[in-house]
């Protein structure tokens, strides 16, 4: 088996490679991603990640999501699926909304796809309003951005919900979906796989 990002054959590489070779990436590759579970509130609201958001991971990410290199699914929540799924049981993954020219774009939902290991109930209530890039955007603008999401008409919301994202760089876009969570929504948490620095 090759590691997804290098290349290199599992096969010939450290112990940890050939015990854990379900792992879609080498050892020398995941160790650049910092692995660290930071915890912390978005607007009183518990949230946790998995991982810094580090040139590594972003690179992955990109790869995945941008460049439509699907078979990079199965990479971002190896390490912590077992963890995930004791630590949200009896929750409904809520996926963050990209807009209708992003998933045309890519060709797919690399969230739904990203999340899929879990096994866990998922629903896609909300939907982006503003077509506007967040990469290029200041800090300021993508506050702003919060009021750019909306409940999709006739989403139906289960009591316990797990909002979830690739990152967290402002919180705007987690932000904007706790503003409009309907009041059936009894128990609120929040994952993404990795955090902005700012988080820690």
């Amino acid at each position: 088996m090759r590691c997804l990002m290098c290349g290199r054959n599992k096969d010939g590489g450290t112990f940890r490679d050939i015990f854990d070779g379900a792992d879609p990436l080498c050892q020398n590759c995941r160790r650049q991603w910092q692995k660290k579970k930071i915890r912390f509130r978005l607007d009183g609201i518990p949230a946790e990640s998995s991982y810094v958001y580090n040139d590594a991971f972003s690179s992955c990410l990109i790869q995945f999501k941008e460049q439509g290199d699907e078979a990079l699914k199965d990479v971002f929540l190896h390490e912590v699926r077992d963890y995930l799924h004791f630590r949200f049981h009896g929750y409904t993954l809520c996926l963050m909304p990209s807009t209708d020219e992003k998933y045309r774009e890519r060709g797919f939902h690399h969230l739904r796809s990203m999340f899929e290991c879990l096994k866990m109930p998922v629903t896609e209530p909300f939907v982006k309003i503003s077509g506007q890039s967040q990469k290029k955007l200041g800090r300021r603008e993508r506050l702003e951005m919060r009021s750019m999401i909306a409940l999709a008409e006739g989403a139906v919301l289960p009591e316990k919900v797990l909002l979830c994202d690739d990152t967290v760089t402002t919180g705007a876009t987690l932000s904007g979906a706790l503003s409009v969570l309907p009041e059936s929504v009894r128990k609120v948490r929040i994952y993404t796989v990795s955090a902005n620095v700012r988080w820690l």
